[in-house]
């Protein structure tokens, strides 16, 4: 065997244990991509989540950031409901919208009344599917605009991010 082709060989395996390697490892190198999650996470700034398939078996928690996948686009978000959660906004005339869990509706009617007219919306966070939310609401696209997730579409999480 010819030297040029034994090299070939020892780069071929050693990118086949690369690949194989990154594929096996439980975390996955995250890239912060826009201002959503500020001032929690910045653009440009690099995390480690851990990958979905290794943690399949643990519950999903209230304040955990989560990466996942949305019609082609990849996005990082905190989840804010869980399934069986009702989730009511107030979307004021304004463009600000409010969210509360539903124990808190009463009292932020009664303030968003003072404010001014509001449209309510109110649902139940389906079981499978996750109401996710950005940290900068005044610049995340997130559940108040797309709706619920399904579990199924979260590709890592964020050990320690809850709050």
């Amino acid at each position: 065997m010819s030297k040029k082709r034994k090299r070939l060989l020892i780069l071929a395996a050693l990118g086949l244990f690369l690949i194989g390697s990154a594929a096996l490892c439980p975390y996955r190198l995250i890239i912060v991509s826009g201002d959503s999650m500020t001032p929690t996470y910045h653009s440009g700034q690099l995390l480690f989540g851990k990958k979905q398939i290794f943690c399949r078996d643990e519950p999903f928690r209230r304040g955990e950031v989560v990466l996942f996948r949305h019609h082609g686009e990849t996005c990082l978000k905190r989840i804010y409901a869980l399934p069986g959660d009702e989730v009511v906004i107030f979307r004021l005339d304004e463009g600000f919208n409010l969210l509360v869990q539903a124990g808190e509706y009463m009292r932020y009617y009664r303030l968003v009344e003072e404010i001014g007219s509001a449209r309510i919306d109110r649902f139940d966070v389906p079981e499978g599917e996750l109401f996710l939310l950005g940290d900068a609401p005044q610049l995340s696209l997130d559940s108040r605009d797309f709706g619920p997730v399904p579990q199924s579409a979260v590709l890592a999480r964020l050990p320690g991010s809850e709050r």
